[in-house]
């Protein structure tokens, strides 16, 4: 049996299909081109056309071959995530893209990183890998990486695939210093008409599609952090609207909208108001019209007439502007030929910039909202998007600027830009499957694309900071506040007493009050849920205190990771212990108070979800495990001392929370009276996924949670005031 008849006996075990005849047809010109000696060759075909599985192809001959061990490079940690599970279905596949180089020391066969990535762990890679497989190769004109890397590496082979090759000349240009590791190049060309030759039964795609990450740099990563984990005191909405403008828009559409934020006091002057404003100073690229400009090194329309006119569509005039400055200031294409088409335009005016455009005067039209609709832009030969639309009507007029009545061999591009682990990666899921249910063809775009959003930046995060703290788990405070109070509880009642509508709410219901009076009722009025129902402002002011406390997105990626079973919690059993202990110390003074010799509260509880935050540990659902048995030990030890405490769960469908309700009492011995507290309190523990797989897991973790912090209390009870 042949080579390519065993590949596909393989493919279909793995997959259920086998190679079309084109792509057998394109795997035996590799082969031929490999067996002549060719140690540099590109494959270009366009998209559509299974170039994934011809880099499995490549793979698997050359390590039939004798070959060691393969390096393939993805542009993004997108590609990363998603070309994996596909690899490994084939052959043993690690990936690697965190730069900890795990994966690469390990011996796997074929591992997928970024050059990024790659280059970073380099020194560990030396004679490590025969031959380099680059995916998406026209990307390696835009970056430095692939060079030094190739460089540092030297395999025996380099073979690239990419939908498309815009500029010969550019590429061999951009790829010298491979050459001269692995030779001259060899490249491999296969368009529409190619490929509808060899088999007819090929069908090209509409359009091509490509997605360029606009990655943050260290400055602007600061800043976003800023705004995701709340940490810019403001306005809630006016905070997250500058975070959505940041990612989508860049920096001159921010600083526009933050300086609007600034004048109207949603944001109140301080440190980080200077800082910002230092940022907003500087003449550096934003993050998008960084991306803009690696788009448009790629697809060249100075060097390929047949993709001009190229449009660029944004949301802001601001950032229209900036990325004209920014295509004249840094590639050198003539001021005329760049022409920004917005509102700020008369109607003779527009009319002027189409008529030079349609005549082939202007190559690059950068769009606000005027050209989506009402105006004849002519068609595009690449559109990029550097910002989706949520509105799937304006979402498919765009689109409508590339794809017209023309002939389908017609080579088209559709360019998307986003800021990597931000919500635009779920603006563009959202704004494709709303076309699709509303019936329009939207194959050629990604439609398998997964979720790069800002919950998997949560959950990186997390698991940084509690590898550099070496433990299973990280408060929430530390993670969002960037520090934590030493006394969450002093924290939480020091904000009530500081707010003015909370004090003035406590007036109009108790009157004046001492400052030990005024504390007791902020104490109950947090643990007793009856007595919030006193007054709708005490409810309003503890609701608003509770959202400054938790502020920024990060809060609700924080929600959906524990519901989606990737994140989950337990409550502090140190610090919140302290409150059990409050209330025990409470009912003792009322008994002492009133000559009782029993006491008890069955209503004392924990349900408020902001402030239960502040005593929250979160960790990776990985480690549920390991912190199970660390709170077995610990509660077994404190069992055989202070008895059993029972538990008993309860789920609430409207809230989403397991209800948690502990039973126990303490007793104390004086010379006169035995006395006996009794306390019933009640845990809250919300975003809980009935239907999760870990369900009993969690469970069981959130019994052992609040058995320890009870314990704990009775504790603290004991070493203040003895035990019999």
């Amino acid at each position: 049996m042949d080579f390519i008849s065993e590949f596909n006996r393989k493919l279909e075990n793995a997959f259920g299909f086998t190679l079309h005849r084109y792509q057998e047809a394109v795997a035996e010109d590799i082969i031929n081109q490999l067996k002549k000696g060719e140690r540099f060759i590109t494959v270009s075909m366009p998209t559509g056309s299974g170039k994934t599985i011809l880099e499995m192809l490549t793979a698997e001959y050359l390590l039939n071959k004798g070959y060691g061990r393969i390096l393939v490079l993805e542009p993004t940690r997108f590609l990363c995530d998603q070309m994996h599970p596909k690899w490994k279905l084939l052959v043993e596949t690690g990936k690697e893209y965190e730069g900890n180089c795990w994966s690469f020391l390990r011996d796997y066969k074929v591992v997928i990183s970024t050059p990024q990535t790659a280059l970073k762990c380099v020194s560990n890679l030396q004679g490590e890998f025969d031959a380099v497989i680059i995916d998406e190769v026209h990307h390696a004109i835009t970056g430095k990486y692939y060079n030094e890397l190739i460089s540092e590496l030297r395999p025996k082979v380099v073979i690239g695939f990419t939908a498309l090759l815009p500029s010969e000349k550019a590429y061999k240009a951009s790829v010298s210093k491979i050459g001269k590791v692995v030779g001259e190049l060899k490249l491999l060309h296969y368009d529409f008409q190619e490929l509808s030759k060899i088999d007819s039964k090929f069908n090209p795609p509409k359009a091509l599609v490509d997605v360029f990450d606009s990655e943050l740099d260290e400055r602007e990563r600061e800043l976003y952090d800023l705004l995701y984990f709340g940490r810019l005191p403001g306005d809630s909405k006016a905070i997250y609207f500058l975070e959505r403008t940041f990612s989508r828009y860049g920096k001159k559409a921010f600083c526009e909208s933050f300086s609007r934020a600034v004048e109207k006091e949603k944001i109140p002057k301080s440190q980080h108001v200077e800082e910002i404003n230092g940022f907003c100073r500087s003449d550096k690229p934003s993050h998008k019209a960084r991306a803009l400009l690696d788009v448009l090194t790629v697809y060249h329309p100075e060097e390929n007439p047949k993709l001009r006119p190229v449009i660029v569509f944004t949301s802001r005039k601001a950032t229209a502007y900036e990325f004209k400055d920014a295509i004249v200031g840094e590639l050198n294409i003539p001021h005329h030929k760049v022409e920004v088409l917005t509102s700020d335009l008369s109607k003779e005016q527009r009319k002027e910039l189409i008529s030079r455009a349609k005549k082939g005067d202007v190559h690059i039209i950068i769009s606000t909202l005027v050209g989506e609709e009402g105006v004849d832009i002519p068609e595009a030969g690449v559109l990029v998007m550097t910002d989706v639309p949520r509105s799937p009507l304006r979402f498919y007029q765009r689109l409508g600027r590339l794809i017209r009545v023309s002939s389908p061999m017609n080579t088209k591009v559709f360019v998307i830009t986003m800021t990597p682990k931000t919500e635009e990666y779920g603006d563009l899921s959202e704004a494709v499957w709303n076309l699709y249910r509303e019936g329009v063809d939207v194959s050629y775009i990604l439609l398998n694309l997964e979720e790069k959003l800002t919950t998997q930046k949560l959950l990186d995060y997390i698991r940084e900071t509690t590898k550099m703290l070496n433990s299973k788990w990280a408060s929430y405070m530390l993670l969002t506040q960037g520090d934590e109070p030493r006394d969450p509880v002093e924290y939480y009642l020091s904000a009530l007493r500081s707010n003015e509508k909370f004090r003035e709410a406590m007036r109009e219901r108790f009157g004046e009050l001492s400052d030990e009076e005024f504390e007791k009722w902020t104490f109950m009025m947090t643990t007793t849920f009856f007595l919030r129902g006193w007054s709708d402002d005490i409810k309003k002011a503890m609701k608003d205190i509770e959202k400054k406390l938790n502020r920024g997105k990060v809060v609700r990626d924080f929600d959906r990771l524990i519901r989606e079973d990737k994140l989950f919690y337990f409550y502090d059993p140190e610090r919140l212990s302290d409150m059990v202990f409050m209330e025990l110390e409470r009912l003792r003074k009322y008994c002492k108070e009133n000559q009782e010799t029993f006491c008890e509260n069955v209503f004392f509880r924990f349900d408020r979800k902001g402030f239960l935050r502040l005593f929250t540990n979160v960790f990776p659902i990985e480690n549920i495990d390991d912190i199970i048995e660390d709170l077995k030990r610990r509660v077994s030890e404190k069992e055989r001392i202070l008895g059993d405490i029972y538990v008993s769960t309860s789920y609430n469908p409207s809230s989403k929370a397991i209800i948690a309700n502990a039973h126990f009492s303490v007793c104390e011995r004086d010379v006169y009276i035995r006395l006996k507290l009794r306390l019933e309190p009640q845990f809250n523990y919300y975003n809980f996924n009935e239907n999760s797989k870990l369900k009993e897991k969690k469970l069981e973790l959130i019994r052992l949670n609040v058995k320890d912090i009870c314990y704990r209390a009775m504790e603290k009870y004991f070493e203040r005031y003895g035990d019999d």
